[in-house]
């Protein structure tokens, strides 16, 4: 079997998952990267937060993109020149915040990367009867993982898209927990530890704030 096949069965039968996470929003103040230990899935996902870091952007990274962000017309050439280049970028962000953590590239199982919205266009905004939902994110996701030599995973809002959402497919677990904190007001630890939870959901780019 192709060996990295065989390296993604090895990653699905593990208990615990080391995971990088990028979230970088469209306030364009840099990227968030968190480092956690995650168990379980769906709503028995247990996240422990090991490392986090915000890098900010430069004032000539954000001019790069602030030429492609929310314009109706864009320049495509420079717009897929820089799809590859935000994903070089995070890339090197993402070595340089595992040699400062003393964290060698094999103890990572997987990069989940958001990417850098550009454009995001529901149909409640452009009423195009013909057209569903959509969105834009650069920072390419195989940029990143042959920087980093990490298995990336990305284009998590159009996978949601594609399956009839908006494109914010876990901001239903922030609602959940929310939710149950309500219910469980009167154990100030029981709050405190959900809360916890979600902060590290949210500093992984799984959910939106």
């Amino acid at each position: 079997m192709n060996k990295n096949l065989c390296r993604l069965f090895s990653i699905a039968e593990k208990q615990t998952r080391h995971i990088v996470g990028l979230m970088s929003g469209t306030s364009l103040d840099g990227l968030d990267i968190a480092l956690c230990a995650i168990e379980g899935n769906g709503l028995n996902t247990k996240v422990n937060l090991k490392q986090f870091a915000t890098i900010p952007y430069s004032k000539d990274v954000k001019e790069k993109i602030k030429k492609v962000f929310a314009k109706e017309k864009v320049d495509f050439g420079y717009l897929i020149l820089l799809n590859g280049w935000i994903g070089k970028l995070h890339g090197r962000w993402i070595k340089e915040c595992l040699n400062n953590w003393n964290v060698g590239a094999e103890e990572v199982d997987i990069i989940a990367s958001h990417g850098q919205t550009v454009f995001h266009y529901p149909k409640i905004f452009h009423g195009e009867e013909e057209f569903g939902d959509a969105t834009l994110q650069i920072g390419d996701g195989d940029h990143i993982a042959v920087e980093t030599g990490i298995i990336t995973i990305s284009d998590f809002r159009q996978k949601h898209i594609a399956a009839g959402g908006e494109g914010a497919p876990l901001a239903l677990y922030g609602d959940y927990y929310l939710f149950l904190a309500v219910f469980l007001i009167s154990s100030s630890r029981s709050v405190t530890s959900l809360f916890r939870s979600l902060i590290a959901l949210i500093s992984t780019g799984t959910i939106s704030a």
